[in-house]
């Protein structure tokens, strides 16, 4: 009986520091799966075209390879021969059958993306899906749906619903604009939802996110700061908060 209160002490300070430690290796997990990924694909892929390159580099390369190419193309965009020779490869991989239809699908969308300045998901929304009295978390996408408002009515709207566990994946709804319902939760909180399919309450990621956030410290490398002790004012920490 003496040991049964360490035992639970150690107990619960294993729990806590795993539930604290996940999120941190979660994150590295994926990166570092990210930058195996592109580590193995890359060499074969330029070894199998040109075979005096090694099928094997240094750990690494791959993710320096991306970032270089990244940056020429950047580069070349910014000037007239550039986009020229941008231009002629995008005309010449749209003549390519199969191919140039995931390929213009792919810039029509990054396009709209990007010249439109807008954030691809405009609310988050409930809408009735799959049927009656049943509602689908939903994320209004577009309130000016062209021909389809035409043929149907001016009232429609464009919803997309996401999958769960998985929000990268859905469908495309077009509803009557008074038979979704507005939330107020953001984007990010509706996709949390999702991703643990109802299990978080979105109240309490309300409150807690914001212990999360570094407050002003995201923009010119200020997030820096926080690494910074003051000689006069010691670190505090309120769980309240």
């Amino acid at each position: 009986m003496a040991l049964s209160k360490p035992i639970k002490h150690l107990r619960t300070n294993i729990f806590t520091g795993t539930f604290i430690l996940l999120p941190l290796v979660t994150t590295m997990y994926v990166f570092y799966k990210l930058f195996i990924l592109i580590d193995s694909i890359l060499p074969n892929f330029f070894h199998s075209i040109m075979p005096f390159i090694p099928a094997q580099w240094f750990p690494g390369v791959g993710a320096l390879v991306i970032i270089l190419v990244a940056m020429i193309t950047g580069l070349l965009a910014r000037n007239i021969i550039g986009r020229s020779i941008i231009s002629t490869v995008n005309r010449m991989i749209a003549t390519i059958p199969v191919i140039n239809t995931v390929y213009v699908g792919i810039q029509q969308v990054l396009d709209a993306v990007v010249k439109s300045e807008k954030k691809l998901f405009k609310r988050t929304v409930l809408v009735e899906y799959p049927q009656k009295n049943s509602y689908a978390i939903a994320f209004l996408t577009s309130v000016e749906c062209g021909e389809i408002q035409r043929k149907i009515s001016p009232d429609i709207v464009g919803v997309f619903v996401p999958t769960t566990p998985n929000p990268t994946s859905g469908f495309l709804l077009y509803v009557n604009r008074t038979n979704i319902i507005e939330l107020d939760m953001n984007i990010e909180t509706a996709m949390k939802l999702i991703m643990s399919a109802g299990v978080v309450n979105p109240d309490t990621l309300r409150r807690t996110e914001r212990l999360y956030q570094l407050h002003g410290y995201g923009t010119n490398h200020r997030w820096l700061n926080i690494f910074k002790r003051s000689k006069h004012t010691p670190p505090s920490f309120d769980p309240r908060d």
